[in-house]
This record gives structure tokens, C-alpha cells and sequence, in this order.
């Protein structure tokens, strides 16, 4: 790493000291549902003294992502047709969407990640991964790193993607060239610092590196196929980001991709379906830009 990055990685990281943490919500949902002695009425209980989050909790569940005949008023009612796993998952996206508000070209930011979630989950139940929600999931914050600095260093932030836009370089060329830090170190930073679990943490980590044989070996097989899910659907983002219009943020190509695809016993057939797929969901997803309004 050039000392450039090296001093923009620590003042970058003094700036990330300096964010709030997690709402005190989020942790002790955290806590509670991997005990394993979670009840409905105890999560209840806990997400009822943040009114905010149960709001924002409540427009999620009743949106048509979720489907629930009829709505549901309370979120205790809500918490058995979403389940322990997502309802987490659920409150960690709300929090980190309210702690990193500001960042410059924030809608175009999150309008990805939601893009990307959307086709992680069908990239998921494509290749028959047993928790589609945990991809969305990890798609949805995979590029927090990016909002994070974002936030902290606008100015530079904004001269990355210019050069990008310019100059056709890669998101890490254009990290490096202008002293910032990887977007994705970034992001593993605060996932340890907000506690993420693993299934989280990692493909926010390796979503650019899990082509690395070395990396690849060493994470358990569910890390790695979230990871390479998420990747995937990263990759096939600006297949799908037309339904949206327009986007001023644009991707690196990931030249890596053909032997992922082929790891996982994809066609160009089963993708163009996932593509399809995807931009039919996002129509359902869109409701978690809302959050960022």
C-alpha cells in the first residue's frame, strides 16, 4: 500500500471513530436472536423503545416485498410472517441507512445496492443457496464502504468516480489514484466496528477479492457463496439498472467473473433469466429507497 492510502486509511478511519454507532436497538436484537432463546414478545419489547425504527420496520413489512394479506398494525404481528433472521437483517439495513445519511450522491449509492441486492437474491434461489434473504441482505450493504467515505471525504470521493467516468479506470485505480482507501477495506472496518455478523461482513470484505483462490479457501463454504453470489449480482447490476433510468455511479468491471459464473453452474441463458428476474423485482424492492428520502 503507497503511504498516500496508508495516511488517507488512517484519516479515514479516525472519521469512522467519529460516526455514531449502531443504534442500541440493533445490537440488543442482534444479541437476543443469536442466543437462540429469542421470543416474539422480548424482540417486541426491545424494537418498541426506538418508535422510529418500528415505523420504518412497519413500512418495510407492509410494502409489496413482503406481501403480507392484509398488512399488519403492530410489529409484534409482523415478526412471525418475516421470522427472527430477516426482522435483524431488517433493523441493521434501517440503522446503517440512518447513520451514514448525508453522504454525497447518496440515492445513486443506495439505488445500486439495492439493484445488487435484488439480483443477489435471485442469483440465490438460481443456485438453490438456502437463505436468498441473507444475500439481499449482504448486497444491500456490500458497498457501505463507499457511502461511508462518501461521508467522510467528499471531495475525494466525488474525484474517484469522475475519474472513473473519464478514464474508464477500475474503482480501486481510481481509489488509489486519488490517496483514498479501498472502499471495501472501508466497509470491512465498520462492519467490525458495528459487529456484522460474518454472513455480512464478509462479502462486504471480498465481494472484489473472491476470485483469489487463497481467499476462497479459507472462508467456510456458506461465506463463500454468498460472497460470490453478491459479486455476481454485482457484475450483472448494470444489466439491470435500467429500470431505475440513469445512473451516475458507475461500476468496474470485474474481469474475473467468467470463471465465478462457471463455478456455480451458471449459463448465459440462467443469468439473462436472473437479469429479467431481477428488473421485474425491483419494482417490489424500490420501497427500501424510501428510507433514504
Amino acid at each position: 500500500m503507497e503511504p498516500q492510502t496508508t495516511s488517507s486509511t488512517e484519516r479515514i478511519a479516525k472519521a469512522l471513530d467519529s460516526l455514531p454507532t449502531l443504534p442500541i436497538v440493533a445490537m440488543r436484537i442482534g444479541e437476543v436472536i443469536h442466543s437462540k432463546n429469542a421470543s416474539v414478545a422480548q424482540v417486541s419489547a426491545i424494537l418498541k423503545t426506538d418508535p422510529a425504527t418500528c415505523a420504518k420496520l412497519l413500512r418495510l413489512v407492509n410494502s409489496p416485498y413482503f406481501g403480507i394479506p392484509g398488512g399488519v398494525a403492530d410489529i409484534e404481528r409482523a415478526i412471525p410472517f418475516v421470522g427472527f433472521n430477516t426482522l435483524y437483517q431488517l433493523v441493521l439495513t434501517i440503522s446503517v441507512l440512518d447513520t451514514l445519511k448525508g453522504a454525497t450522491e447518496v440515492r445513486a449509492l443506495w439505488t445500486h445496492a439495492l439493484i445488487v441486492a435484488t439480483a443477489a437474491r435471485e442469483l440465490a434461489a438460481e443456485v438453490r443457496f438456502s437463505d436468498p434473504g441473507v444475500c439481499f441482505t449482504a448486497g444491500l450493504l456490500h458497498d457501505m464502504g463507499k457511502i461511508a467515505v462518501a461521508k467522510v471525504e467528499p471531495t475525494a470521493f466525488g474525484a474517484v468516480f469522475k475519474t472513473m467516468r473519464e478514464e474508464g479506470l477500475g474503482i480501486h485505480e481510481a481509489e488509489q489514484k486519488h490517496g483514498l482507501a479501498c472502499h471495501d477495506h472501508i466497509g470491512s472496518l465498520l462492519a467490525r466496528q458495528w459487529k456484522f455478523p460474518a454472513t455480512l461482513a464478509t462479502p462486504i470484505e471480498q465481494h472484489h477479492a473472491i476470485h483469489q483462490l487463497q481467499v476462497r479457501e479459507r472462508l467456510a463454504p456458506n461465506l463463500r457463496s454468498i460472497t460470490e453470489i453478491v459479486a455476481t449480482a454485482d457484475h450483472l447490476s448494470s444489466a439491470c439498472a435500467r429500470t431505475f433510468g440513469a445512473l451516475e455511479i458507475c461500476e468496474d468491471g470485474d474481469t474475473h467473473m467468467d470463471a465465478l459464473v462457471e463455478r456455480n453452474g451458471l449459463t448465459d441463458a440462467s443469468l439473462d433469466a436472473v437479469v429479467d428476474r431481477t428488473r421485474t423485482e425491483l419494482e417490489r424492492s424500490r420501497v427500501f429507497l424510501s428510507l433514504v428520502d
